[in-house]
């Protein structure tokens, strides 16, 4: 990604671990140029995994991290000596208070045991804390099997600098770790498309319908299942692909090797038109903006066409072989969802029962008669802790009636909960399904007022009277409690007028606060009374909805180009902890900065010397440029000297102490000259 697109405010992520995890911050910086963000991680010193979970309940005025990330080697608490099932336990509390009270997210990643496999212990304790974290708000836990996933773990294990320092992993092994990391963290605070269409020829089977004959191998089920699972974690799945619909549904309904079939499509453009144009066709259909939208070919020209003429989408070539394009889909990571809510499982429900909607509107001689056929049923009520997720995905999408504007995290609601600050949500049902929560209203009591902060719906459910019921609900509030009067906050945006607009309908005067924003001042007794009168015309089809994005990306949006990119390159040329490891390296070597820390530069004048020099590069910046330069004076420290010692035990099969490297000055013709008399010992004269 452009590194100009990197974000003003830094990422925080907060790290504990059983063990020395520091060698993450260069992967995590890595990582940080890769995604255009400014991360910024702090270590708690190893070991201190409950301390650091109960720390951060008591520093509130901390600056708020995007994510709490726990690296727990459940070995290391067995070799401690503790019941382990007991410890796990005490563990999985923590995590569900610390999620609870801070609203962040906490993501645990379960590292993979030292060579031999874990023991039983340890396997039981693991599928223990899965069991009792899965489903917890904001706490993705990731297996140690999902960490291997795409990495082999031959190559990870490094025991004898375990023994030395607590590092238990090869450059290669926190390579794959540090991938888990970011990629956690990705999935929680950058944008997720909504919806995924794609190609069928040659992208969901093998083969072209038109030609007379197509095949399903095993990896194309597999990337099937994929999009069946996108499907169930609130993504909807359109078919874009130049062919007949029906024979393209034909084959959805009726090959017996399909796993995707019209039951997860919710709608399909099959013809021969540009893709581009089918694509805001769906977007039309859909009420959802272009930017929401990821596509996926495996014809480059079809993508390119794509890219120039609807650029806001992120279109994604497939490599044309089935296994590469299944394993090229593992890695995109704007599809990872690390966490569903009920209403992003039943959301291609909610479209089809949306669709069933429009026929009755169809029908309709008026709005009136229209909303009567609905059977509109409002409730109103206070908010759950399980939906507090879903109440910050509203604040953060909702942009059409949305009299502030505001976005909030889980986190934020959670806080303005705790100082008293009510909280209610909206749930609307009709004949043909639920909406789920599609309103939030956040308010509180002050100077004989109820001052609201949050008034907001969905614009899938404006239009129908369900804003006025939510007016009318906090005016019967304000007179049960005596208060006069209500105070609605507006803060105008690009985009919500409609807004506004109920503002001006509801009556009651203006009033400007000095900071610049507006407040609608409405009698208790009018906002009780409030009601929808629609008109007798005959019902319009709601205009286009243009939600914003799951979340904003941090910073502002970059380029759908760029994120483009980023998948290729992630699923590509990073797809592995070596090549990984690699990359690094040459942007340490392209961009590293370079001193004499010595005066005359002295190349080396052996191999061993030139090897030393080599790895010193690999880990230090500034570069070394002489066999004089002082380790200690580029930068290096006790944690590089282990990782040095590491390598040297590797590359020679020779232990060097510690002790001697620890202190005063180190140089590659010293540490190479170490070497040179473990290899070979002077004679030891008779006595």
């Amino acid at each position: 990604m452009n590194p100009a697109h990197r974000s003003p405010e830094p990422i925080r992520i907060r790290l504990a671990s059983t063990f020395t995890a520091t060698p993450l911050a260069d992967v995590l910086e890595f990582w940080g140029d890769e995604l255009g963000w400014e991360l910024e991680p702090a270590f708690a010193p190893y070991g201190q995994v409950f301390q650091e979970l109960l720390a951060t309940r008591d520093e509130p005025e901390c600056p708020r991290p995007a994510a709490r990330v726990l690296l727990l080697r459940l070995d290391d608490w067995l070799s401690e000596g503790a019941r382990l099932s007991e410890a796990v336990t005490d563990l999985a509390a923590a995590v569900r208070t610390t999620a609870a009270h801070s609203g962040d997210p906490v993501v645990v990643l379960l590292c993979p045991s030292p060579p031999g496999g874990a023991p039983e212990a340890v396997r039981a304790a693991e599928e223990l804390l899965v069991t009792a974290l899965r489903g917890v708000p904001r706490v993705q836990v990731v297996s140690s099997a999902q960490v291997l996933s795409g990495f082999p773990e031959s190559g990870w294990h490094a025991p004898y600098t375990d023994r030395l320092g607590a590092v238990p992993y090869t450059e290669s092994g926190f390579a794959a770790l540090g991938t888990a990391v970011a990629r956690a963290v990705h999935a929680w605070v950058a944008p997720r498309p909504k919806v995924i269409a794609v190609d069928c020829d040659n992208t969901l089977w093998d083969g072209e319908i038109a030609e007379g004959g197509i095949t399903v191998p095993p990896a194309r089920r597999e990337l099937q299942r994929m999009l069946v699972d996108q499907t169930r974690a609130g993504r909807l799945v359109c078919l874009c692909t130049r062919n007949d619909e029906a024979d393209v549904l034909g084959v959805l309904r009726d090959h017996p090797d399909m796993v995707l079939r019209p039951e997860h499509v919710i709608a399909v453009r099959a013809n021969w038109r540009p893709k581009s144009e089918n694509l805001r066709s769906l977007a039309a259909e859909l009420d959802l903006g272009l930017d929401t939208f990821l596509f996926l070919d495996d014809d480059p020209l079809q993508v390119a066409e794509v890219r120039a003429a609807a650029p806001e989408v992120t279109a994604l070539h497939l490599p044309a072989d089935a296994g590469a394009a299944a394993a090229f889909l593992g890695h995109c990571w704007p599809l990872d969802a690390p966490q569903v809510t009920a209403e992003d499982a039943r959301r291609t429900a909610s479209y089809r029962d949306n669709h069933r909607r429009e026929e009755v509107r169809r029908q309709s001689a008026t709005l009136a008669d229209f909303l009567d056929r609905l059977e509109l049923v409002v409730t109103v009520r206070p908010l759950a802790a399980p939906e507090l997720d879903r109440a910050a995905q509203l604040t953060q999408r909702t942009t059409q009636f949305n009299l502030s504007g505001v976005r909030r995290t889980a986190g934020e609601i959670a806080a303005l909960a705790d100082r008293g600050t009510e909280c209610l949500v909206v749930d609307v049902r009709d004949r043909f399904g639920t909406y789920g929560i599609v309103g939030l209203m956040l308010f509180g009591a002050r100077d004989g007022a109820l001052c609201v902060d949050t008034f907001l719906l969905s614009c899938r459910s404006t239009g129908r009277g369900v804003e006025h019921r939510m007016l009318a609900h906090l005016g019967r509030l304000a007179e049960e409690r005596g208060l006069a009067e209500i105070r609605l906050p507006y803060v105008p945006t690009a985009r919500n007028v409609p807004a506004a607009d109920f503002l001006e309908e509801a009556g009651g005067g203006w009033e400007a606060y000095e900071d610049g924003r507006r407040v609608r001042v409405l009698s208790a007794g009018r906002a009780a009374g409030a009601g929808h009168a629609p008109d007798r015309g005959a019902p319009q089809r709601d205009a286009p909805a243009r939600e914003a994005p799951d979340r904003p990306a941090p910073g502002g949006r970059a380029a759908r180009r760029d994120t483009a990119e980023l998948v290729h390159r992630t699923a590509e040329e990073l797809a592995t902890p070596d090549r990984v490891v690699a990359a690094m390296r040459a942007r340490r070597t392209d961009g590293g900065r370079q001193v004499v820390a010595r005066s005359g530069a002295v190349p080396p004048r052996t191999p061993l010397e030139a090897r030393v020099l080599r790895r010193w590069e690999e880990l230090l910046s500034p570069r070394p440029l002489s066999v004089h330069d002082d380790f200690f004076a580029l930068d290096g420290d006790s944690l590089k000297v282990v990782q040095f010692l590491g390598w040297v035990y590797e590359e020679f099969g020779v232990e060097l102490p510690v002790a001697t490297w620890s202190e005063g000055s180190l140089t590659a013709a010293d540490a190479a000259a170490a070497i040179e008399e473990a290899l070979h010992p002077a004679a030891v004269p008779a006595p």
